[in-house]
């Protein structure tokens, strides 16, 4: 397995290292282009797209990897895409209506609000076509698939900054926009690879009432867990805009963005390949604590070495990059670092419950966090501090990272203890 994991996971962040250089690149520019205020209100609108993107498919594309056929993989897909239509239809008329009406949420314009169908559609369509490569270890489209994307978003993004001055609407919506066209050239491309690959995706006409009760812990349970997780993630965001001024959550979304994007490209990389890979290995009834736990280890090793590093320098290398508007990001860059540090490795091995079919324990564990998140950012609130709300926040989101592991780690070994020892002596792939 370690060959086969070294060549995909270097596939998929040899792509992924390519499109946040991208990124990377052009914040320094973005950054100048727009202010704190229009980030802010950028991240608010994410807090709210990112809910509900956890709805758009119920989770049945993650199935997609464990289905027991390529057809019924097909089918999986198939019923991932008519969710999604359906859910991105009916935000387009709730959007709509609240536009005209005057309605909103969090402070967001209504020009934001009817850009939220849109991002959560392709969102949805992307992340299928990614499971669909993803099942037949096809690692080159989704790397490309990811340069093409932030590619797109960046280049849309500064061209609507470099025309801000002119037109004063591309303030309020030139960053979600961009993010809005980044998923549209990310969707066309891979909807190309998948409709040209043999066997890819090949729908059949049965019934997939019959498929969604089959795969029906996905939507009882991933769904619900992934829901209240990005909730309890957005939270800060979605809460603190009611009660504090958006240079703050500008300065805050900044140091989200800049610590929760290197996680979640090296966690999304190592998921893709260990889900497949691991699932592989269970469904042969062979041994993969070793696998898990080196991995565990290297990584592990990796975070410790860098991590007092980005914790020390990261005030003063804000501040060269991006200007002093940016004074005070480093705060909150160290606040999070314990959280994403664990995070990288938690999310890793986020798949382990879906493949043991223990999802039910994860859906706890992430209301047990809503819970102690909603306390920690009120006791913010009620003091006026928004410091507090913020390292509160991180002190408890690391404290549950470290349970969920434990969790994971468990599963595993539980597992290992099943095997007879015939299996456990069996070659390693």
């Amino acid at each position: 397995m370690a060959s086969h994991f070294i060549k995909n996971s270097g596939t998929l962040l040899t792509g992924n290292i390519i499109a946040q250089g991208i990124a990377f690149v052009t914040y320094t520019l973005l950054l100048r282009l727009f202010t704190p205020d229009d980030f802010g209100l950028c991240n608010v609108f994410f807090s709210y797209t990112e809910v509900l993107i956890i709805l758009s498919t119920c989770k049945y594309e993650m199935a997609i990897v464990v289905a027991d056929t390529d057809r019924e993989a097909s089918d999986l897909a198939r019923l991932s895409f008519r969710i999604n239509a359906l859910l991105s239809l009916l935000l387009v008329a709730v959007a709509a209506t609240m536009a005209l009406t005057g309605l909103t949420v969090s402070k967001l314009p209504p020009t934001l609000l009817l850009l939220i169908p849109l991002l959560v559609y392709f969102t949805g369509t992307y992340r299928v076509y990614a499971f669909l490569c993803n099942r037949h270890k096809d690692y080159n489209p989704l790397a490309t698939g990811e340069v093409v994307s932030v590619g797109a978003s960046t280049t849309t993004r500064i061209l609507f900054g470099l025309l801000a001055p002119v037109v004063n609407l591309l303030h309020t919506i030139g960053l979600p926009l961009g993010s809005v066209l980044g998923k549209v050239g990310g969707h066309l491309y891979l909807h190309h690879i998948v409709y040209h690959k043999q066997g890819y995706y090949q729908p059949t006409p049965t019934p997939l009432r019959p498929l969604a009760r089959k795969y029906i812990n996905f939507a009882r349970y991933v769904m619900p867990r992934e829901l209240v997780s990005s909730f309890s993630s957005n939270l800060p965001l979605m809460w603190l805009s009611i009660h504090f001024d958006k240079p703050l959550l500008g300065l805050f979304s900044l140091a989200l963005t800049f610590t929760q994007r290197p996680v979640g490209v090296l966690a999304n990389t190592f998921e893709k390949v260990l889900y497949q890979n691991i699932t592989a290995k269970v469904q042969q009834q062979l041994p993969i604590q070793r696998d898990v736990n080196r991995f565990v280890l290297l990584l592990g090793g990796a975070v410790i070495i860098g991590g007092p590093i980005i914790f020390f320098y990261a005030e003063p290398l804000f501040v060269w990059l991006f200007g002093n508007q940016w004074v005070g990001t480093g705060y909150y860059v160290q606040c999070l670092l314990p959280w994403m540090s664990l995070l990288v490795v938690g999310n890793s091995l986020s798949f382990i419950s879906n493949i043991f079919g223990t999802q039910h324990v994860d859906f706890i564990i992430q209301v047990v966090q809503l819970l102690l998140r909603a306390a920690a950012l009120y006791i913010g609130i009620s003091k006026g501090d928004f410091q507090l709300a913020i390292l509160l926040f991180a002190a408890v989101s690391a404290a549950i990272q470290v349970v969920s592991l434990g969790w994971y780690l468990f599963q595993i070994h539980r597992y290992g203890k099943r095997l007879s020892p015939d299996q456990h002596n069996a070659p390693h792939q």
